[in-house]
């Protein structure tokens, strides 16, 4: 599998224009080999539905699925309170706490569990390079990037 995976802002997944203008150029251009077949997303309860991916997708006839772990499944996981506890980021430093691992892992596996093409991952900075990291020691190929109107820090928290 390929994948695209497109580090931002969770605020710019409701509302950016320029996100919405960069997913619709991807599906528009055609130049993804093999042809994309789907938009996976870190979606988040507090976020407005739809998102600007889930429309995207929506229009295009492509399938979209969130890629990340419940409320449930992050308790039944035992990492609901490490998640909580994470500081507040601002535009100069975000946060990677223990558990960040064991999300991302969960997040390979939905992603990989789909058939063969390409999927756009979009989600939070935070986990886009580790991430791609991961997608890539899993043997697939990953095009980076990042949307974002400035590159915070990435500090990791110790619990």
């Amino acid at each position: 599998m390929n994948f695209v995976v497109i580090g931002t802002d969770h605020g710019f997944q409701e509302r950016d224009p320029g996100l919405e203008g960069l997913l619709r150029a991807f599906v528009k251009i055609g130049f993804i080999e093999p042809p994309l077949s789907a938009i996976g997303e870190e979606y988040g309860k507090k976020m407005q539905e739809p998102t600007i991916a889930k429309r995207v997708a929506d229009d295009a006839g492509l399938g979209w699925f969130n890629i990340d772990m419940s409320i449930e499944e992050r308790e039944a996981a035992d990492i609901l309170e490490d998640q909580r506890s994470r500081p507040i980021s601002t535009e100069t430093v975000c946060y990677r706490v223990s558990s960040d691992e064991i999300r991302e892992e969960e997040w390979v596996r939905r992603l990989t569990d789909g058939g063969p093409g390409t999927v756009i991952v979009v989600c939070g900075y935070l986990h886009s390079g580790a991430l791609a990291a991961k997608l890539r020691l899993k043997g697939h190929a990953v095009d980076h990037r990042v949307y974002l109107q400035a590159v915070p820090e990435i500090r990791s928290i110790e619990q």
